[in-house]
């Protein structure tokens, strides 16, 4: 994605974009337009209701030419009042509406998208794109509605009679409307890139803040705090600076309308003047013609603004538009999965790099039987939650094929994918909410009994007793109020009350000591006798519990067997558990 900054042209065919969106609401657009037009129209006819009065009712000697022009006065205040209220709510009704709108297919593209494509973009700078960009937009509803619509035709009016006044004046006063055209396309070029520089700087440092409270224990822990806040104030006033740039140059916009308009007006106020002296005009012209064209100036100087205004809601949405046109999506469809799942495992020639001179897997031919549980051993780095990644079709191999029951996974339906492999990860992810909801993530419709039952299974009856409220107790966002074993346990949970054919445990009982990892596989080794489970382990005393163990090296298969024969007949194996090898002899009897 980009910074937002747009390429010659492409503000125009953005606008045409939010336009289009924003004609879904076109009844209530059209309906503020009319309650603009009839404001505009009001507060012309209340002025030239006040020129009416300067011409001459006052000198016939009677009342009823003034009650005529009150009561014309008020029917025209009433109007005003009511086009106000009207113009106001449907014009708040399009942008809320459009907003909504925006928002909603942002996050639906994000959770559309592949997971791992998404992941690579910094979670506080995609949050900035969806809300703060969004709103920003909110302008785009102002500029096309209360300035073009109501500003435009309020000026436009005011000018058109200002002719029929007095042309020759009118005339003087807009000469030199061609010069402020160019100045305001000059200017606006460079308030469109100033605004664009404040957006970026605003999605770096809502980043930033979500980085540092995300790792806000590891910052104190290594007393970084004050480096971290210093790193903040940084962003923070680099981004102060770029907003207070672009304020500058959208004044600078602004001065040349008043400079510009306040020319014309008091050149054209100047001429007047000559003219009444003249005895070409009356006083009562020449003061007409000033009200209409003071009229005439106030929402021409807002129309100025207009441009500033534009050029910062077409950077806002370059960055929300990029969101809602990521091309990272999964693939809808596919070829069904077998029913039921057996979980029969194959990859085939698999190769796969984030970078080319650096292979994560190479050539990795593997066959797991349905039912059958493999470990998986390697070194950090060395391709474990890849394969993992592949297995569960978060990824897709450059070369060769991962299948599933002699289905590629590149061509499977997702949904049943989906159903059928469930990955629990080393670090894995709570909702904010009760412990039930977090377990019921997977699987809405069961039963509170199957909650409980999951929970059981996964050793977690210490912690329910220990919640207020039970499985109905809240977790803090994240799990916060969770140790990291406690968190692991609950998402096993949450996986298991799914009930899938094939399991991958990619680390996923790491926060735990070993005596605990080992209860608790006991505990669940019935339940996973009837599935595929794939694990990836680190310590020797997880591995040598299963009777077939798969050693990664440099993203190929370097050994295939028990964990007692590997240690026997495989350096690489006995290399990653050097100083486990004797608690081994006790696991594996």
């Amino acid at each position: 994605m980009s910074d937002g900054i747009l390429a010659p042209g492409a503000g125009r065919r953005l606008l045409l974009r939010i336009a289009r969106d924003a004609a879904v609401e076109r009844s209530r657009f059209a309906g503020a337009a009319a309650a603009l037009a009839t404001m505009a129209g009001a507060q012309l006819l209340l002025t030239w209701l006040v020129k009416e009065w300067l011409e001459g009712p006052l000198t016939g000697g009677s009342l009823l030419p003034v009650r005529a022009l009150l009561l014309k006065a008020t029917g025209a205040t009433l109007l005003l009042a009511m086009a106000v209220v009207l113009a106001r709510y449907l014009a708040a009704s399009v942008n809320q509406r459009l907003l909504e709108r925006l928002r909603d297919r942002a996050a639906r593209k994000i959770l559309a998208s592949r997971a791992l494509a998404v992941r690579g973009r910094p979670a506080g700078e995609l949050a900035s794109r969806v809300f703060s960009d969004a709103s920003s937009l909110s302008g785009f509803v102002e500029v096309l509605l209360k300035r073009l619509v109501g500003d435009g035709l309020d000026a436009l009016g005011s000018i058109a009679v200002a002719f029929l006044v007095e042309w020759r004046l009118a005339l003087a006063a807009v000469i030199l409307a061609p010069l402020l055209g160019l100045l305001l396309g000059r200017l606006g070029r460079v308030v469109r890139r100033k605004g664009s520089l404040a957006q970026r700087e605003l999605g770096e440092l809502h980043s930033v803040f979500a980085e540092q409270v995300s790792g806000l224990t590891t910052i104190q822990g290594y007393d970084a705090a004050g480096r971290e806040a210093e790193r903040f104030a940084a962003t923070n006033a680099s981004y102060r600076r770029s907003v207070l740039a672009a304020e500058l140059w959208s004044a600078a916009v602004l001065a040349s309308v008043f400079l510009v308009t306040g020319i014309g007006f008091l050149g054209a106020i100047g001429w007047g003047s000559r003219l009444a002296l003249a005895r070409e005009l009356t006083p009562a012209g020449l003061l007409a013609f000033c009200l209409f064209a003071a009229r005439a100036v106030e929402p021409l100087r807002r129309l100025a603004d207009v441009h500033a205004m534009l050029q910062r809601t077409l950077s806002a949405a370059a960055r929300v538009y990029e969101v809602i046109d990521f091309g990272f999506l999964e693939r809808q469809g596919g070829t069904p999965l077998p029913r039921p799942v057996r979980g029969s495992l194959a990859l085939e020639g698999v190769r796969f790099r984030h970078e080319p001179a650096r292979p994560l897997l190479e050539g990795v031919d593997l066959r797991v039987e349905p039912g059958e549980t493999v470990a998986v051993v390697a070194a950090s780095g060395g391709g474990k939650s890849t394969l993992a990644a592949l297995l569960a079709g978060f990824l897709s191999p450059d070369a060769g094929r991962v299948g599933l029951d002699g289905v590629d996974l590149r061509e499977a339906d997702l949904r049943d994918l989906r159903h059928a492999v469930r990955v629990v990860e080393q670090e894995p992810f709570l909702f904010r909410g009760t412990l039930a909801e977090n377990v019921l993530f997977g699987r809405p419709e069961a039963s509170r009994g199957e909650v409980v039952e999951a929970l059981g299974l996964c050793g977690l009856e210490s912690l329910v007793a220990a919640i207020p409220g039970g499985i109905d107790g809240s977790l803090l966002e994240a799990g916060r109020n969770l140790s990291g074993g406690q968190k692991q346990r609950i998402a096993l949970a949450r996986a298991v009350l799914t009930d899938p054919p094939v399991l991958v445990l990619d680390e996923a009982t790491s926060a735990l000591d070993s005596e605990t990892e080992g209860r608790l596989l006991d505990d669940l080794g019935p339940w996973l006798a009837h599935r595929t489970v794939i694990v990836m382990a680190h310590r020797l005393s997880t591995v040598a519990r299963y009777p077939r163990v798969i050693v990664l090296v440099e993203g190929r298969v370097a050994g295939d067997g028990s964990a007692s024969r590997l240690l026997d007949t495989c350096p690489p194996f006995r290399a990653l558990f050097a100083g486990q090898v004797e608690p081994v002899a006790n696991a594996a009897t």
